[in-house]
């Protein structure tokens, strides 16, 4: 098999992949990895429930996941029923899903698992640490449809981007959603160090600064949310801990000086491309305070609702507008599908 994922993560750990939308072929990016890293000793978790073959919500086909022996997983009690592995019990967590306590497991044979994990993004972190203390060399994440929250849940690594055509019939749309998300993950934190090293102790929901870092009073309404048109009419930078709404950009897109909107990491940005375009057209900035990294862009031409796109031409779009590999996980080295 030739190995298209496996150069591209390099030594990272975890590896966590996620999807613009349900169907844009995580699993399928997954099971890739997964062969391709060979004999390592994996660890694998999802944060919405993977392996079954049919999808319970579309009622379309899915990949399942295989595991050797001596790899781990964390999924839910009620999924033990349907994992043929032979399987060990080595740890319990403090997770909690609707389908069970989560714990952890070493499979003792090769066999199929299925995964139901932490539902909250903050719980990935200790899990993954747990998961290393256990003896894993590589720590895979099956990140939820859109949930690209997962990949900025504290946990380092790299991401790998899975888009397709489930997301749209429109190639083009499909092309701007996903070189706009990776826009969004090259975010880098303000180059000014006094800025960068202010932002470090900001806790608060907002907070307000100089360009370097010299702290400013936010003005406040009488409910305590920030007065916006009172800011001073010159340019200042705005730490913002939760998330990046189109409101709040379009406010201060208004504001009548250039913005530098600072955030806990690109993950936080709910805002659609019009709200960013138009924050950026009246001299705004988004900076992170964390930044993150995108290994490549998994691509999968076809989608599971009847249709789908030359994969030459998806693929050639897709280089052309971003600054990242993108692979075809559904097209082996022979051309085939995999």
């Amino acid at each position: 098999m030739e190995h298209l994922l496996a150069p591209l993560v390099g030594d990272a750990s975890p590896v966590t992949v996620i999807g613009l939308c349900k169907n844009a072929g995580k699993t399928t990016a997954m099971r890739r990895l997964m062969a391709e890293l060979g004999e390592e000793r994996l660890a694998l978790t999802s944060v919405g429930r993977d392996g079954e073959r049919t999808d319970l919500v579309t009622g379309t086909e899915k990949p399942d996941l295989y595991l050797k022996a001596g790899d781990l997983f964390a999924t839910a009690r009620g999924m033990l029923t349907l994992c043929d592995a032979t399987l060990e019990v080595v740890d319990l967590t403090d997770v909690m899903t609707p389908l069970g306590p989560v714990a952890i497991f070493r499979t003792l044979s090769d066999g199929y698992v299925q995964l139901a994990g932490p539902s909250a993004a903050g719980q990935l972190k200790p899990l993954t640490a747990r998961f290393m203390e256990l003896g894993a060399q590589r720590v895979l994440i099956d990140g939820a449809a859109g949930r690209k929250s997962l990949a900025g849940a504290g946990v380092e690594g790299v991401a790998l981007l899975c888009t397709g055509a489930s997301l749209d019939r429109d190639m083009d749309l499909v092309v701007a959603e996903t070189a706009h998300t990776c826009w969004l993950f090259d975010r880098k934190a303000p180059e000014h160090p006094g800025l960068r090293a202010a932002l470090k102790g900001a806790e608060d929901r907002f907070a307000l600064f100089e360009l370097d870092g010299a702290p400013l009073e936010l003005p406040l309404d009488e409910g305590g949310s920030p007065k916006w048109s009172k800011l001073p009419r010159r340019p200042l930078a705005v730490w913002a801990s939760g998330g990046i709404t189109d409101p709040l950009l379009k406010t201060l897109a208004r504001r009548g000086a250039p913005t530098t909107l600072v955030t806990q990491d690109a993950t936080h940005v709910l805002a659609g491309r019009a709200a960013l375009e138009l924050f950026q057209r009246n001299g705004g900035q988004l900076a992170v305070r964390r930044e993150l990294t995108i290994a490549a862009v998994a691509a999968n031409p076809w989608s599971a609702y009847g249709w789908h796109f030359e994969p030459d031409k998806f693929i050639s779009a897709l280089r052309q507008a971003i600054h990242l590999p993108v692979v075809n996980v559904k097209e082996d080295h022979d051309g085939t599908d995999a």
